[in-house]
């Protein structure tokens, strides 16, 4: 089987780094909100249901068309993911709101898009990831009821909306849930802000909280193969430390190697790996290496993971 390629890792060599973050303490936001849709405003409200439990929160809204959306960050922002508490709106009939969160807004005149994932618990009763040109939706793909994590909810509530965008690569996560299919392709917008996004014909508002966004400077993007886990115990090892990983039934080849602080090879682990299901392991023997920093690649030279072997 094949290592997959992609990896989506807690560790802080990958994602550890926050770029920006609001919770809107205190009744202020932190961040610089401004509009993409023009009239929109971003206010600060307060409402004890707030998930981080300071009972405020961001309200956006737009008295004067459907759609409302504000940005923050930098437009240079490329590779990335940006989460949120989003208050996700239930209504029984066909007219309700769109309820969710943007990467990669370019704001430029003659391209005005971004990418967004959004909650639509209306009639439809569906999770949406789209990308957005000016007032013009291309839906990227939907997930009904058999595919959102724990089901359509069945009344207004607060849930994470997660999304990360890695080269062309787009991965949607709802209440820390990877859907189905990730990631997707789309190389329409290469860089751009983060925001949050509402839109209902009635008018209306839509909340946010705890939004956090960190770089995913270092990793790698292969199309559609993912690591949905990868594990290294203990770290650090006195001289044995297990390996593990998700993988992909219908990979055909798993290799893994392990590089010294010089970028000479050390140990080819390709042959050892343990298959059970969709889990993968295999155990380092580093007894006869130095005490030191050593790193994990896959077959394609990506570094998975950074191991110190102790004295």
């Amino acid at each position: 089987m094949k290592v997959l390629c992609t990896v989506v890792l807690l560790s802080s060599m990958l994602f550890g780094q926050v770029l920006y973050e609001e919770y809107f303490t205190g009744g202020a936001a932190q961040l610089q909100w401004d509009p993409w849709v023009i009239y929109t405003t971003m206010e600060v409200v307060n409402d004890p249901t707030t998930p981080g439990g300071d009972s405020w929160a961001g309200s956006v809204s737009n008295d004067s068309a459907p759609i409302a959306a504000m940005y923050a960050g930098d437009y240079a922002l490329d590779d990335y993911s940006v989460e949120a508490w989003i208050y996700t709106t239930v209504t029984g009939g066909p007219m309700g709101s769109y309820n969710g969160i943007c990467i990669r807004i370019d704001t430029a005149s003659t391209v005005n898009a971004l990418y967004q994932l959004v909650s639509d618990f209306d009639v439809s009763a569906v999770l949406r990831l789209r990308y957005i040109q000016g007032a013009t939706p291309d839906s990227i793909r939907y997930w009904g009821a058999g595919e959102v994590p724990g089901g359509i909810p069945t009344s207004s509530s607060w849930h994470k909306l997660k999304l990360t965008v890695i080269g062309d690569s787009i991965w949607a996560y709802y209440d820390d849930v990877l859907l189905p299919d990730c990631p997707f392709i789309d190389a329409r917008i290469d860089k751009g802000y983060f925001g949050i996004y509402f839109f209902n014909v009635m008018g209306g508002s839509t909340l946010c909280d705890d939004i956090i966004v960190t770089g995913a400077t270092g990793i790698s993007e292969y199309g559609s193969e993912l690591i949905s886990t990868f594990k290294v115990y203990p770290n650090p090892f006195s001289n044995l430390t297990t390996i593990s990983f998700g993988i992909e039934q219908s990979a055909k080849s798993t290799e893994l190697k392990i590089y010294d602080a010089a970028g000479r090879l050390v140990e080819d682990l390709s042959g050892q790996i343990s298959v059970t299901g969709d889990l993968a392991s295999v155990r380092w023997d580093g007894s006869t290496v130095s005490p030191g920093v050593y790193f994990i690649t896959d077959g394609k030279g990506v570094q998975l993971e950074k191991v110190v072997k102790l004295r």
